[in-house]
């Protein structure tokens, strides 16, 4: 059985998913790393909370002043550095700074230091964020839904966040009404989808059994019903897989 481990993961390949290769459709025009980079000035200071490894990161955000990558993983930090150092200039290396520590817990910045902070599939601590974001500062935000790989997961009968699909709305809510209280002066939540079509059951499968998506692994038992879902979902693109996600983008 393979569980799923964000250490091992980190050991093995950090968060790069660079040896597979799906078609990607994005019924609408939102892309994560395109909305903070518009949200990047020359003097821009950003802390990317649950950094991961950056692939992405370092080239989207290399436009800001200064860039603190802040994760829990060690591993994961270890190839942030390798990755700014052979993407970026060395002039735009200078504006990198990793951080060790807990995503979730009291965050090690003075108040109101951070023009942006940002966060994908992490989450974090709202009024901590609050706290070390400037008069005006914006939060960008991108984590996955419960419903995300909706038919997958109902054919396996598990996996993240299945146990809690009627909870999701409240969820929302609650992380809205935290933004409330804290005065955010813009509050803006979008649901979205995009659509992943895998060339063959091999990228699929390296997919899930290095993501959080079902949570483990069976081969003796999960490959019987992911030939299943294969068969189900096989279409002129390849193997469909529908991932559902949403965003908040917050100003202070």
């Amino acid at each position: 059985m393979i569980k799923f481990n964000y250490k091992d993961v980190a050991k093995e390949q950090g968060w790069s998913f660079n040896s597979i290769n799906p078609l990607v459709e994005y019924p609408i025009d939102y892309f994560y790393y395109k909305e903070v980079a518009n949200a990047i000035k020359p003097t821009t200071i950003m802390l990317d909370i649950g950094c991961g490894s950056g692939e992405k990161a370092v080239r989207y955000f290399s436009n800001a002043k200064k860039v603190i990558m802040l994760d829990n993983e060690p591993e994961m930090l270890k190839r942030v550095v390798q990755n700014v150092e052979k993407i970026l200039t060395p002039k735009e290396q200078e504006k990198f700074e990793t951080k060790l520590a807990n995503c979730d817990a009291k965050l090690d910045f003075k108040d109101e230091y951070f023009d942006l902070v940002v966060s994908r599939h992490c989450g974090g601590n709202m009024n901590e964020i609050y706290r070390v974001l400037k008069k005006g500062g914006i939060y960008i935000s991108e984590d996955v839904d419960h419903e995300d790989c909706l038919e997958l997961k109902e054919l396996f009968g598990r996996g993240q966040g299945y146990k809690n699909l009627k909870s999701q709305k409240l969820e929302k809510q609650k992380i809205i009404n935290v933004c409330v209280d804290l005065k955010f002066t813009n509050i803006e939540l979008k649901n979205f989808h995009y659509i992943e079509y895998y060339p063959n059951k091999e990228q699929l499968k390296y997919l899930l059994t290095r993501t959080p998506i079902l949570e483990y692994y069976d081969e003796n038992t999960d490959d019987v019903i992911l030939e299943k879902y294969i068969e189900q979902n096989t279409t002129d693109k390849g193997i469909k897989l529908v991932r559902r996600l949403y965003a908040f983008h917050l100003v202070k």
